[in-house]
């Protein structure tokens, strides 16, 4: 016995914003006369209204839309026991379609921003992959000139050959004893 849905656009809602759709399925719930919807099912759905009013506005966005399908299905209890007329079901049920449409919107808004903090912490993660990257490069680069430089001022030549190399006498003539 559900009622037509209309068209499916939403606008990105958070809990505040919801508090409209909320209080619109609270009314329509409680204020129904004897007749339209039975008080102790007016009791019932009120209650579970409220579960899903409380989730929403802590941002539990997926624990609000359970609480819905929960007062969805007391609302489908309710009309196959005749305890709801068939306009207060309609009310109610397009006041639970626009709070629906608004808790699946905020639950969107709130899975894109955890991917949008995802991504963002995984670039600055590569960011700070990528500086010590270019510091160890700099570093290797810095030792590798300061060897190069060690190496270049040392004096070629002067004291180091063959020929510089003297024997046990010093610079007299072989055999020469004084």
């Amino acid at each position: 016995m559900r009622a037509g849905r209309g068209g499916t656009a939403l606008r990105p809602a958070l809990g505040p914003a919801l508090g409209p759709a909320v209080a619109l399925v609270l009314v329509l719930v409680g204020c129904a006369q004897p007749p339209e919807l039975d008080a102790d099912r007016a009791g019932a759905l009120q209650s579970a209204v409220l579960t899903v009013s409380e989730e929403a506005a802590a941002g539990r966005y997926d624990a609000a839309q359970a609480a819905l399908a929960q007062v969805r299905e007391q609302l489908e209890a309710a009309a196959d026991a005749g305890e709801v007329s068939t306009a207060r079901y309609r009310q109610v049920d397009d006041a639970l379609d626009r709070t629906g449409q608004e808790v699946a919107a905020a639950l969107e808004a709130q899975a894109a921003a955890a991917r949008a903090a995802a991504e963002q912490a995984a670039a600055e993660q590569a960011a700070a992959e990528q500086a010590a990257a270019e510091q160890a490069a700099a570093e290797r680069a810095a030792a590798e000139q300061a060897a190069a430089a060690r190496d270049a001022a040392a004096p070629a030549g002067k004291g180091d050959g063959p020929k510089d190399m003297k024997g046990p006498k010093g610079k007299g003539k072989e055999g020469d004893d004084d």
